[in-house]
This record gives structure tokens, sequence and C-alpha cells, in this order.
């Protein structure tokens, strides 16, 4: 079978050639998709710690309430 195969890729280059083009834009395409994950993750995740600072815990809100009232 192989023989049959190798018979094949000598006659005609361009079905593997196509295969591994495929494979190359494949591979890039999934690159860029991690790529992209990893911007949004690591934005999401700087946007989470700016809105906890900003934040006070219940105990002060509390206090601050009482001291207004």
């Amino acid at each position: 079978m192989s023989i049959l195969l190798w018979s094949l890729t000598k006659e005609n280059p361009w079905p593997g050639l196509a295969v591994a083009s495929l494979n190359l834009v494949v591979a890039l395409a999934l690159v860029g998709l991690s790529l992209l994950l990893g911007i949004a993750i690591a934005l999401l995740a700087g946007l989470h710690a700016f809105v906890d600072r900003k934040a006070e815990p219940i105990k002060r809100q509390a206090q601050w309430r009482r001291a207004t009232s």
C-alpha cells in the first residue's frame, strides 16, 4: 500500500502540498486564537482588579452611613 501512495506522490505532489499548507493555516489560526484569548483574559483580570480596588469593605460603608445619618 505504501508503494502505491509513494508512486502517487511522485506523479502528482499537489495533494501533499495542499495538505501541508492546510496544516500550516490551521496551526497559525490556532496560535492567533490562543493569543487573542490570552489578551482577553488579561484584560478581564486587569479590569477585575481595578474594580475591586475601588470597592470598599461592607463594614466601612456601614460606618460611613452611621456617621452621615
